[in-house]
């Protein structure tokens, strides 16, 4: 039984707008399972400031637009544990932001690579 041409059509549609969600450049946050406590973070993404709560342990992910442009900006920061901060510009497929269990941020890793996003 063939598929009509509209079902097709959306179909492919709603695989690419599906796609399209999933492969997106991605920030990933790392706690350390280590950790005493929460930690408090602030993410500024171009004046929209995102506050949340990492567990011991847990891991956040935050997405970005699959085309940035150059004048785009993160940063990153944990101020009510250590003051420590980052900022992340493009271009990149997938950053990894490590805090350890002194509520320090190390060194971010960025991966340039289109399948790092997964």
């Amino acid at each position: 039984m063939p598929l009509r041409p509209l079902k097709a059509i959306v179909a492919v549609g709603v695989l690419a707008l599906t796609a399209w969600f999933f492969c997106r450049p991605v920030i990933v946050l790392h706690y350390s399972p280590d950790a005493p406590r929460p930690v408090a973070y602030l993410l500024n993404d171009n004046d929209e400031i995102t506050r949340g709560q990492l567990l011991p342990g847990e891991t956040q992910r935050f997405y970005t637009p699959m085309f940035p442009g150059q004048d785009r900006w993160i940063e990153l920061s944990v101020p009510f544990a250590s003051r420590d901060g980052v900022a992340i510009r493009p271009p990149y497929s997938r950053v990894d932001v490590y805090i350890d269990a002194a509520s320090r941020i190390g060194r971010p890793e960025a991966r340039y690579r289109f399948l790092d996003r997964f």
